[in-house]
């Protein structure tokens, strides 16, 4: 797809809301379980990785890859890598999973050049 045709920002504040939605799950579960300090720890996770990802200036290359695939016109690819968004995401701070955003986001463009194979 052609990058002219992508919007990035559009782009951006999907991804953003996917963290913030995740993010307020990890919360109640962590409410709902004080002995689990996990969910605390992916909820602080997340909370940091929606301010990375916010702070992104468009032309980011990992970004842009996402996007490029997220947006894309192959269905399959999308329908892929969008699985597969919503399961790292979904992961993001938990013990088996990544930690930080740059691990995060290396697992997200791993995944869209996986769909886009």
């Amino acid at each position: 797809m052609a990058e002219e045709l992508v919007d990035f920002e559009v782009f951006r504040e999907d991804l953003l809301e996917k963290l913030e939605a995740i993010r307020e799950f990890r919360s109640h579960e962590a409410a709902d379980r004080p002995g689990e300090e996990r969910f605390g720890r992916a909820a602080e996770a997340l909370r940091r990785s929606f301010h990375d990802v916010e702070d992104l200036p468009l032309d980011d290359v990992r970004l842009r890859t996402l996007a490029l695939v997220a947006l894309g016109r192959d269905d399959q690819a999308r329908m892929h890598y969008v699985e597969q968004e919503d399961h790292l995401i979904g992961r993001h701070g938990l013990e088996d999973a990544t930690q930080t955003t740059d691990e995060l986001l290396a697992a997200l463009v791993a995944a869209a050049k996986a769909a886009g194979d």
